[in-house]
């Protein structure tokens, strides 16, 4: 009896490390297709949950800061995929209002703390060029 249990709980924990491994691979493939652009910025964010629904936020914009492609990838389980994230496209990062989008304003806000970062960093290194 305690053997089968013991087996039924490797079997468990091996398909969630295979779909944990999965929902990996799906992330990177996401970032990096957003990513391959010739300019622009890509910023991440994320708010992870103890219990509840955790999300993470992909942000692309222009040098202008003009948002070109955003998606947003939300649930409990390693069966979330990201979807496209249309209340953000063409809009501009400094016109956003993080708050107005409450269940991933914090997301938001550190996709584009991080765009607005590498902004800066581009510009100091053109200044100093």
């Amino acid at each position: 009896m305690w053997g089968v249990l013991i087996a039924v709980f490797v079997g468990i924990w091996i398909l969630q490390l295979y779909l944990s491994w999965g929902q990996v691979k799906h992330y990177q493939k996401t970032v990096r297709k957003m990513s391959d652009r010739s300019s622009g910025y890509l910023g991440t964010g994320s708010m992870k949950r103890k219990l509840g629904i955790g999300n993470v936020v992909i942000i692309v914009a222009d040098e202008s800061g003009k948002i070109i492609d955003s998606k947003v990838m939300k649930g409990v389980t390693v069966f979330a995929k990201f979807t496209e994230f249309h209340e953000l496209k063409d809009r501009y990062i400094q016109d956003i209002e993080p708050n107005q989008f409450d269940d991933v304003s914090l997301s938001i806000k550190a996709a584009i703390e991080n765009i607005q970062a590498q902004m800066e960093k581009n510009l100091l290194e053109h200044k100093e060029a």
